[in-house]
């Protein structure tokens, strides 16, 4: 039996489980047949798969055992920019339960990131050397992200259970894609699909760092003939860390409703969690001589800055949405109402300098050492007196942080059939008010107390007390032109007005009020190309244009419009090409970004970070992955990104931009019999320059200070389904499923990132700097029994 009889058949390799192992490495197998809907697996799908040539077909939903169903990581074939997706059979199959969406993406070419604390935490993820906060990140389609600029908390949002599916965009997208950064990009996060029959799993699993997880999905199905589906999800994760003291423990409920009336579907959607956590950290390179690669800047010395007592947080998110999709008239209508929220339950504590050791660090007669602002009050003594503090005492800052989002995306398309002149009109707008309230109170740890307000002043008590706004309007407007077969171009176009509302009583940095309000707006055209050379093959060019409203960390100055931070615009050109059949998954493309305006950091003596112009970056690159299915249901990987990110302009012209690797590449294989399957992973990164970026080398700077050298990890995950179960004797429901994995097998340490403004550094002992690090082999185990 050939490939081609995937589509009524597949192939069931008889292994035993010490022959994994060596099917995996070898691709070696001795085979018989079964029938494909024999193999039912509830929630890797049935095997029966769609064709190929649609784009969902990926994972559960593509022909069993095919390159498709198996690929870490793939593009669409009818794509009009890169981009990868990674499927439901792989976030369940390969990835470990306790992951965040950054996890289920670190195969993708040119992706980047790591959690030092190991299974479970925060953890932050780019690509092409785009951060957090310069490219989307969406729900359902709705963009989500912190009041302060558009970057996430990993944790307080969507466990890997949660998620249906990941598509990675790597570019702009249409006009039609809406955000607040989408020139660098979308991570555009699917919930479960609904089901019109009852099921569902139960879910339990342990790993190092005494990480635990624990979840239950129920599908309704249609429930009798009202046409209602539901589906209920809670997730709950606690891990003591890889980082000591790093704990964390979350619990996360969802809930999702749909309903067929007439010609549209209503959708309601609702998700809430809560987090809480101890604020472990990166470390100087003191600390981690002193105490480790493990320590986090947290311990169990109440004398210092990093008791624990005195670093944790309490988080709270929750989304929710009321879909309405359907067809009136010929005009298909998608609209999405929306608000999310974040917040914190109690006040998150923080000491005032995590990098400060010894057992007095309340830095008495150096109060900007811990950021203790005072009037001026004449000598130092007297500001002691003021303050109320005594040898030995701990000086922190309480912190809260609640904002809401409100929003409204409709899009709206329609069909013409004109001959040369034929295709999709699309329009729509994307509407969107947030506000937020910020306060970050100093407290005197040792006592329990606050700071009292000295007259009318209030800063010797707050380090910020702020509430701002913004409002934003994003129409949009393109048409998808067909006038050959199987050639689309698509012009578009998208405004964007964005206005931002500063309200401060105490601004931070300065510690004065400010009242700032500006507006910031613009055109941004986009035209893509598309050709569908055959069934199996699609090849694509995109230009367009981009726009970055400045973070409000840029509005800590005495005067914002002093400072000249204006918004980022882009420029941006991506091709590529995509081939994909039943036995091959593969893609290439070449892209260039140009940032005007590139926003960059800089450290003060005190301490304070500002922000500046820091001129044009240009990000350029290669990028390819592929699948090749050895047999059906044996499949090897490889994926590999070469990239440059680097000004071209301003004063920091030819050097880096921070977190932008030389390349990146996996290479892998995975498998999947029906009752066995299991993956083996290798992923390398090259060098990059920390958070910062490259700094110009001179007398008193060592330039290569925040250089991070490449790194690689090697993931195993092995595992078995119902069937096997009874293979050694054990009675266990047919649908149970018990899978190992071992990530970063080899054990390695290795520094991945290097945070902090190395100017004016020429050892490593540095408190400007501070480290994180690989957590090192972990090793976690899941049983799920479906229904």
């Amino acid at each position: 039996m050939g490939f081609g009889g995937f589509h009524s058949r597949r192939r069931v390799l008889g292994l035993s489980t010490s022959l994994l192992a060596l099917a995996l490495a070898s691709g070696a197998a001795q085979a018989q047949s079964n029938d494909i809907g024999t193999v039912d697996v509830r929630g890797q799908g049935t095997g029966t798969g769609l064709p190929v040539s649609s784009d969902a077909a990926v994972g559960s939903q593509a022909p069993a055992g095919s390159a498709p169903a198996l690929a870490p990581s793939q593009a669409r074939l009818n794509a009009d920019q890169p981009g990868s997706v990674i499927s439901d059979k792989v976030i369940r199959d390969v990835i470990a339960p306790s992951s965040d969406y950054n996890e289920t993406a670190k195969y993708t070419p040119g992706f980047l990131s790591s959690n030092p604390n190991g299974l479970l935490g925060d953890s932050k993820g780019g690509w092409r050397g785009f951060q957090d906060g310069q490219f989307n990140i969406t729900f359902d389609g709705i963009p989500f992200g912190d009041a302060n600029d558009p970057t996430h908390h990993s944790a307080a949002y969507f466990p890997g259970s949660f998620l249906g599916s990941v598509l990675i965009d790597r570019g702009p997208g249409a006009a039609s894609q809406v955000g607040y950064a989408t020139f660098g990009g979308t991570m555009a996060l699917r919930s479960i699909d609904l089901s019109n029959t009852y099921g569902g799993n139960v879910q339990t699993g342990f790993g190092t760092f005494n990480t635990m997880t624990n979840s239950l999905t129920i599908q309704t199905g249609l429930l009798g003939d009202t046409g209602v589906r539901s589906l209920l999800q809670y997730a709950h994760a606690n891990t003591d860390g890889a980082q000591t003291l790093g704990k964390v423990n979350q619990d996360q409920f969802l809930f999702k409703m749909d309903k067929t009336v007439q010609d549209f579907r209503i959708t309601l959607f609702s998700t809430y969690g809560q987090e809480q956590y101890n604020n472990v950290t990166g470390i100087t390179y003191s600390q981690w001589q002193t105490y480790g690669k493990r320590y986090g800047a947290v311990n169990s010395n109440p004398l210092s800055q990093q008791f624990y007592d005195y670093n944790n947080s309490q988080k709270a998110t929750d989304l929710e949405y009321i879909a309405i999709e359907g067809d009136t008239h010929g005009i298909h209508i998608d609209n999405r109402v929306y608000t999310y929220s974040y917040w914190y339950p109690e006040y998150q504590n923080n000491g005032a300098n995590q990098t400060l050791e010894g057992s007095n660090t309340s830095a008495l007669g150096n109060p900007a050492q811990v950021k203790i602002p005072l009037p001026p009050l004449g000598a130092t003594s007297t500001k002691v007196k003021v303050l109320g503090v005594s040898p030995g005492q701990v000086v922190g800052y309480i912190k809260y942080n609640d904002y809401r989002a409100y929003g409204d995306i409709l899009k709206l398309s329609h069909d013409f059939d004109a001959g040369y002149a034929s295709g999709t009109l699309r329009g729509g707008m994307w509407v969107e008010h947030v506000s937020n309230n910020r306060l970050q109170e100093y407290e005197n740890y040792t006592t329990g107390l606050t700071f009292p307000a000295l007259g009318n002043s209030l800063q010797a008590s707050y380090k910020l007390d702020l509430n701002s706004s913004f409002t934003n309007y994003q129409p949009f407007i393109e048409y998808e032109w067909r006038p050959l077969p199987g050639l689309t171009i698509t012009p578009g176009f998208k405004y964007e007005s964005f206005t931002r509302d500063h309200q401060a009583l105490v601004n931070q940095t300065t510690l004065q009020p400010m009242s700032y309000s500006a507006t910031y707006t613009s055109s941004m055209p986009f035209l893509a190309a598309k050709y569908k050379v055959n069934e199996e093959t699609t090849v694509y060019a995109q230009a367009s244009k981009g726009f970055l409203v400045p973070t409000v960390s840029a509005y800590y100055v005495f005067n914002p419009a002093d400072s000249h931070i204006q918004a980022q615009q882009t420029t941006n050109y991506q091709t590529g090409v995509v081939y994909k059949n039943e036995r091959i998954t593969a893609d290439a493309d070449f892209y260039m970004i140009t940032a005007s305006n590139f926003p960059i950091t800089t450290t003060l003596a005190t301490g304070e970070t500002v922000y500046q112009n820091g001129g044009t970056a240009r990000y350029r690159g290669l990028e390819a992955e592929g699948t090749y299915a050895v047999t059906p249901g044996l499949a090897l990987y490889a994926s590999a990104a070469s990239m440059d990110a680097r000004y071209i302009d301003g004063q920091f012209n030819s050097l880096r931009v921070g977190d932008a690797p030389d390349y990146t590449a996996t290479f892998g294989t995975i498998y999947d019999d029906g009752m066995f399957f299991g993956s083996l992973m290798q992923k390398f990164v090259g060098g990059y320059f920390g958070s910062s970026g490259q700094k110009l080398g001179t007398a008193t700077t060592n330039a290569t200070m925040n250089y991070v050298s490449g790194w690689n990890t090697t993931d195993l995950v092995v595992g078995v389904r119902a069937e096997a179960f009874k293979m050694i004797g054990l009675s266990l429901p047919k649908t149970a499923e018990f899978k190992v994995g071992v990530y970063n097998i080899l054990d390695h340490r290795s520094t991945t990132e290097i945070a902090g403004d190395p100017t004016g550094s020429l050892t490593p002992n540095n408190t400007a700097l501070t480290y994180s690090f690989l957590p090192g082999r972990m090793i976690f185990g899941n049983l799920k029994i479906s229904f």
